[in-house]
């Protein structure tokens, strides 16, 4: 049963992509003051460097090297060895002389446009429960991710679009929980630069545009039967909805999703 446990609070990896600004926005009173933000893109980097190794050089692991002082003497999963400091050298970088690799030189050179966080820690040192935690808070199964919560807060620009996307992702790093379940994150595949690739089951293969409408419009038809009979069920509406969702996206995701159709100048920007 450990097993069990482990895997319902496994989090998945990835990335959360484009998540756009509610047209409700427009609704809020002169009171409240509009947030600016339009989207967020958060890297959640599974196996990745170390902070120690970016931004956070604990010049305290080089006096303590090799040793297990006992404020950090934790129990693991596996079995760990002594403390061991960043073999990398850092240097004093933009006008607050923040630490940076030197392994990030091109980085380094912006660091002033970027807010590095170094009070955060976990309790718990297990990669599994921790990568929960920073996904959805906690390392229990039922919590709506990050990306779910965003997408909740902010909305949709485009409706015909997810609003909340997860990039080699699935699990809890996607999942909207108890809120409806259009806010749950699509997965797409990263590997691939194709947008038929990158979608699973993009296009409907048995059925022609026409013929999907006819079919979402009985399915309506039959939700609404259940509706009278047995009342609301957000859980239903939300599986209807993302149907409804499915069928627009199809026509637009190919285009909003294929990166060579970009520029050369924008795809260098972010390397091969």
């Amino acid at each position: 049963m450990a097993l069990a446990r482990r895997e319902l609070i496994q989090a998945a990896f990835g990335l959360l992509g484009n998540l756009g600004i509610s047209s409700a926005m427009g609704h809020y009173s002169g009171q409240r003051t509009p947030g600016k933000a339009k989207r967020v893109i958060s890297l959640f980097l599974a196996g990745g460097p170390s902070q120690v190794d970016l931004f956070d050089p604990k010049p305290m692991l080089v006096k303590y090297q090799g040793q297990r002082p006992g404020g950090v003497d934790l129990r693991t999963e596996r079995q760990t060895g002594g403390l061991m400091p960043t073999p990398f050298a850092f240097s004093k970088r933009g006008r607050n002389g923040i630490d940076v690799s030197d392994i990030l030189p091109k980085l380094g050179g912006v660091i002033d446009e970027i807010s590095v966080i170094r009070s955060m820690y976990s309790f718990n040192p297990t990669h599994t429960p921790a990568s929960s935690l920073y996904h959805t808070g906690t390392i229990l199964a039922n919590r709506p991710s990050i990306g779910s919560w965003i997408s909740y807060g902010l909305g949709s620009e485009n409706q015909n679009l997810p609003s909340f996307v997860a990039l080699n992702s699935a699990g809890p790093a996607a999942r909207s929980a108890f809120l409806p379940a259009e806010h749950q994150g699509m997965p797409l595949n990263g590997s691939d630069v194709e947008p038929e690739k990158m979608i699973p089951n993009l296009r409907n293969k048995l059925l022609d545009a026409t013929a999907q409408r006819r079919q979402l419009d009985a399915v309506q038809a039959l939700n609404r039967r259940f509706t009278e009979s047995f009342g609301a069920d957000e859980f239903l509406a939300g599986r209807i909805e993302s149907m409804e969702a499915a069928y627009r996206m199809q026509f637009e995701a190919t285009d909003a999703f294929d990166v060579r159709k970009e520029t050369a100048e924008t795809r260098a920007l972010y390397g091969e």
